[in-house]
């Protein structure tokens, strides 16, 4: 019996540590590809509706650029074209 909890302890154990390193191995380079993708989602869905707005193709090209810089490995400047493209169309990024 003792040999049971002996082992149920261990394995506990094996598995919150291994659960932490999956956590903590995460960068904050992870985090940006996310918001890269999520801002990239937000303006193709809003430019739908928008397309007919002043500075629409101002905010196209920014959109690329954005892109281009995220997939590139310049998630930061990527992440600041993509917000100003989203306000070239009066949507505001707030949460992103």
């Amino acid at each position: 019996m003792r040999n049971i909890a002996l082992f149920l302890a261990a394995a506990g154990f094996g598995a919150a540590t291994a659960l932490a390193g999956t956590a903590a191995a995460q960068s904050p380079e992870d985090d940006t590809g996310v918001v890269c993708d999520r801002l990239n989602y937000r303006f193709q869905f809003d430019f739908k509706y928008r397309k007919s707005f002043p500075q629409a193709d101002t905010a196209r090209a920014l959109h690329r650029s954005g892109v281009e810089k995220c997939e590139s490995g310049d998630p930061a400047a990527g992440i600041a074209d993509l917000r100003e493209a989203l306000r070239k169309i009066e949507v505001e990024p707030a949460r992103l």
